[in-house]
């Protein structure tokens, strides 16, 4: 005769329990993650890919352009400015606290002496 013939029945309970809060831990990992979206800055978001934003930063802004509508636009849209003007080079970076995706917006820069964009790089990246 079983003294606490209770037990059993307790212990297969509190084992479907863990076995069923587990299973809703890993479907709502799961959602989160597949929630990911990267987030972009309004110049970068519009654009399918890489390669398009690429070629929208250096339609907007080609060679000879001046530097400083493309600081306030970026300004505008927070990116953050890092300068190096002793050797005339930028760059404006723009990451989102869009967690768990790591999306970024990089773009890089050379102006000459009159303040005129020389070279310009573009380069958006996701986790996606």
């Amino acid at each position: 005769m079983m003294l606490f013939p209770i037990l059993p029945a307790f212990h297969n309970a509190a084992r479907a329990h863990r076995a069923g809060s587990a299973v809703v831990a890993v479907l709502a990992v799961a959602a989160w993650l597949s929630a990911c979206a990267p987030s972009y800055p309004p110049v970068a978001e519009s654009v399918r890919g890489d390669a398009a934003f690429k070629a929208r930063i250096a339609n907007g802004f080609p060679p000879g352009s001046p530097a400083a509508r493309l600081r306030a636009m970026l300004a505008a849209e927070g990116f953050r400015l890092i300068e190096d003007p002793a050797a005339r080079r930028f760059s404006a970076l723009e990451r989102p606290a869009n967690l768990p995706c790591f999306s970024s917006t990089r773009i890089d820069w050379t102006e000459d002496a009159r303040g005129r964009i020389v070279l310009i790089q573009a380069a958006r990246q996701s986790c996606s």
